[in-house]
């Protein structure tokens, strides 16, 4: 068995104690551990030195390792005491000074570096630049000691993850929207956070009041039972906690390290059925599962539900004088509509997510392009309703809680139209494009959409299976007789895409550009179906 530690350090650790042996690799040693016997036998002593650990065979494949991280978030009051809550504001401040403090630091060296190549820079790295802002400290901040440690060292590390992130970005390391250079943190914008990693760091057993380092007990407004009992069971490791403040509220996130076995899964109620989700903005989800049922959530819509009174609300704002008690009594209702819609999209994504993995033994669900939707179409109020429903967060929050269940989730090719074929004949489907319902010349069938887009899901079949079981494309076999009508509307179908690929300049970028664009895809994938 083969132990892979977060450094080598404490791989080192491991092996001291354990008697096991690095890990070699062209003749270097790696943060691997080769361990002799069961490592049950060895766990305690692993588990004293990190939970973060991962294990694997000899032969390289990868097995559970006991550990799943974890987090929980709780809503903690203000103190009453002032002198504790500008003790809270010099935490988020003093982190603001280190990022700054640091983001001038490598400026100041890429110019020095242009100015003289033998100029010796600070590497962009969490353990060189925070041993350097230790020895400026003083001259820099000298009120330093006032606050923790850690809110410099959240500082600094959130600078390095954004360098990061720049450098992979620029790169070609990085999926996404390209990332620019950091830029300075202001007061008035930068969201007020301070991350604690090492301390006196603790849940009470009141399980209302929650301690932080040099800031002390904070209480909470809601029960943190669900993780503070495993804390007191030694089923648990608390990694880091942060402090951060959103609305003029005080919020503390806890992440944790749990024990798997005593993070108990429940069975689905139908483990053995196979479901198709559909998500779209007229209803949250359609979800058309092995049994024929057909299942609606709702889109709840916070944003457009409230939209009439946040502008009530926002002519209320612009009238009064900033500063002015008018003025904070109106920016808190504004705030409290944000905050209503915050809660209102979260607690439907849970709903229907755990539903999904409740009752199903494997979902399927569609790999939407989310940024590219809030993009393609012209209209406002389209662009408003994608960013209202929240479907960004519904396919992260499905994976953690499918493979906590045990449920397999099946990622459909992004590709496959689903929303034009018919799932009766499989023929392409006519009409208004984004029309609620949809019908076929040949068959005269007339079918929903969202119905129909969801039986689509459930019914596509994997032909060559990769990291999410969803690399390939399988179109629905048309039945015999409709392939005239079919073939028709696929010669205009393909007879458009053509006279738009001959567009002046695009032939050119083609020559240069091999990604396949959307559109050309979603034209193949429909010739594959009229063509078997």
């Amino acid at each position: 068995m083969i132990v892979m530690m977060r450094t080598k350090a404490q791989a080192q650790r491991v092996a001291d104690i354990t008697g096991g042996v690095i890990v070699v690799k062209n003749g270097k040693p790696t943060p691997k551990v080769q361990l002799q016997g069961d490592f049950e036998q060895h766990r305690a002593a692993v588990e004293s030195i990190s939970v973060l650990f991962k294990l694997c065979e000899d032969a390289g494949e990868q097995v559970p390792s006991g550990w799943t991280v974890t987090g929980a978030s709780f809503e903690v009051e203000w103190p009453k005491d002032p002198r504790k809550a500008s003790l809270i504001r010099s935490h988020f401040g003093a982190r603001r000074v280190a990022y700054n403090w640091a983001l001038a630091k490598v400026k100041s060296d890429m110019d020095a570096k242009q100015q003289n190549e033998d100029h010796l820079s600070t590497p962009w790295t969490l353990e060189a630049l925070r041993k350097q802002w230790n020895i400026e400290k003083n001259e820099i901040a000298p009120w330093w000691g006032e606050n923790s440690k850690e809110a410099y060292s959240s500082g600094i590390a959130d600078l390095v993850q954004a360098l990061s992130n720049w450098s992979d970005s620029k790169n070609g390391r990085r999926r996404g929207r390209k990332v620019g250079f950091p830029k300075f943190k202001s007061k008035r914008k930068d969201q007020n956070r301070v991350r604690f990693t090492t301390g006196a760091m603790r849940l009470e057993d009141d399980r209302r009041t929650i301690v932080l380092p040099m800031i002390g007990a904070l209480r909470s407004k809601e029960n943190t039972r669900r993780i503070q009992r495993h804390l007191a069971k030694n089923n648990a490791r608390l990694l880091n906690c942060t402090l951060s403040e959103r609305w003029g509220r005080l919020f503390v996130s806890c992440q944790l390290a749990v024990r798997t076995n005593v993070t108990s899964s429940r069975t689905p109620s139908k483990p053995n059925v196979r479901a198709g989700v559909d998500l779209g903005l007229r209803s949250l989800a359609t979800i058309a599962d092995g049994d024929g049922n057909i299942k609606v959530f709702p889109n709840p819509a916070p944003l457009r539900t409230t939209l009439t009174e946040r502008r009530r609300v926002g002519r209320n704002l612009s009238r009064r004088i900033p500063g002015s008690n008018g003025y904070r009594r109106a920016k808190a209702k504004l705030a409290k509509l944000d905050r209503k819609c915050v809660y209102i999209r979260r607690e439907s994504i849970h709903q229907l997510t755990r539903y999904l993995v409740g009752n199903y033994g494997e979902v399927r669900i569609e790999d939407l392009n989310i940024a590219a939707m809030r993009q393609s179409m012209g209209r406002r109020a389209f662009r408003r309703s994608v960013s209202d429903a929240g479907l960004g967060s519904f396919r992260p929050t499905l994976t953690y809680k499918a493979e906590r269940a045990g449920v397999k989730m099946v990622v459909v090719d992004r590709f496959f139209p689903s929303s034009q074929i018919h799932h009766n004949c499989t023929g392409r489907l006519t009409g208004a494009k984004l029309a609620k319902r949809r019908s076929r010349e040949t068959c005269d069938v007339e079918v929903d959409r969202d119905d129909n887009a969801a039986l689509n899901i459930r019914d596509w079949s994997v032909t060559s299976p990769g990291l999410v079981e969803a690399s390939a494309l399988s179109v629905p076999r048309p039945l015999s007789g409709t392939g005239d009508s079919s073939d028709d509307g696929m010669t205009h179908h393909l007879e458009r895409g053509c006279k738009t690929s001959s567009n002046t300049g695009r032939t050119q970028r083609g020559k240069n550009n091999s990604r396949t664009s959307e559109h050309e895809v979603r034209d193949e994938n429909l010739v594959k179906g009229a063509s078997l």
